[in-house]
């Protein structure tokens, strides 16, 4: 504990010395790997992904905190052939707007993605979060449950954090979130096509007007997570739930998925082996098959021999590099 506290005020002292609102070079974003629509929603400019065919299921993937709609790369390319899939960009992300005026909190990310559902007149959606993203797919389940067909919570925030961690977030800053490597490669490691494309949309804001912007959305937003928790309200879900979690997760433990399982009337618990805290990247094969089969009402237990067929594909990959 003494550790994590004289490295956090280490931080705290080092981000001092950089001064972000200085910066003057515009921000020139990588195109992402699909036809970029935008909304305009709350007197924001909503950024988000849109393909397949508009009369079938709607499915909506929610990224999490300081990512964007590079995250569900892979679930576009393979539910596109069969779903209507809608992938925002939060306020605050991506290629969406970065308001300082914006509440950045759990309630105000769902009621923006409720009404980027209205103005594409879709009336109910299977909903999938990642992280911050799993947090505003309950919430939408909870408050919103006539728009929710299925629920799909990934290594979901939502339950509360660290409190040790609670108790330093009114320390954090715009400069100690940069610090931390939120803009730089060191978020997605890999050679991959997908990995570097992802490395070169976090990189791109590094020195640019947009990073103050970026950064101060990514403080508030988590300052509001550390004090969300809606575990009194689990059990008010109505919807068919999958609760997928990497075996690894460092970030929101495996106690957590559990959680969600016991307090959702409807829900089932599926492990990715060494998937981190965003199986959806990096064992989108697993993750996928999973999704689906839940979707279909089928066997999710086929889908781990996907997965370590996945993951002895990566170790050989990994071992020639």
């Amino acid at each position: 504990m003494k550790t994590i506290g004289m490295a956090l005020w280490l931080g705290v002292l080092l981000a001092g010395c950089v001064n972000l609102k200085l910066q003057s070079r515009a921000w020139d974003p990588p195109p992402y790997y699909a036809l970029e629509r935008y909304a305009q929603i709350e007197n924001l400019k909503i950024c988000y992904l849109e393909c397949g065919d508009q009369n079938r299921q709607a499915i909506v993937f929610i990224h999490g905190l300081s990512g964007n709609a590079e995250n569900w790369w892979d679930q576009f390319e393979a539910f596109r052939d069969d779903y209507h899939v809608i992938i925002p960009d939060l306020p605050g992300h991506g290629k969406s707007s970065k308001p300082f005026d914006f509440e950045y909190s759990v309630p105000s990310f769902a009621k923006v993605v409720v009404e980027l559902l209205d103005q594409l007149n879709i009336p109910e959606a299977v909903v999938v979060g990642n992280s911050l993203g799993g947090a505003i797919a309950g919430y939408i389940a909870i408050h919103y449950p006539e728009r929710v067909s299925r629920l799909v919570l990934s290594d979901s925030a939502g339950l509360g954090i660290n409190p040790l961690l609670k108790a330093a977030t009114p320390l954090v800053s715009p400069a100690l979130v940069r610090l931390t490597g939120v803009t730089s490669a060191r978020q997605y490691p890999g050679p991959s096509l997908k990995d570097r494309a992802r490395a070169d949309f976090s990189a791109s804001y590094r020195g640019t007007r947009e990073e103050y912007f970026y950064l101060s959305a990514i403080d508030k937003a988590l300052k509001q997570v550390a004090k969300f928790d809606f575990e009194p309200d689990l059990g008010k879900i109505q919807a068919k739930t999958l609760v997928i979690w990497g075996t690894d997760d460092l970030t929101v433990p495996a106690q957590k998925a559990r959680v969600f399982d016991e307090k959702i009337p409807d829900s089932e618990l599926y492990w990715v082996k060494d998937g981190g805290h965003t199986p959806n990247m990096l064992l989108p094969g697993e993750f996928n098959c999973a999704l689906k089969n839940f979707m279909a009402d089928q066997e999710l237990e086929p889908c781990h021999e996907l997965g370590e067929a996945e993951r002895k594909r990566l170790e050989k990959e990994k071992a020639k590099r």
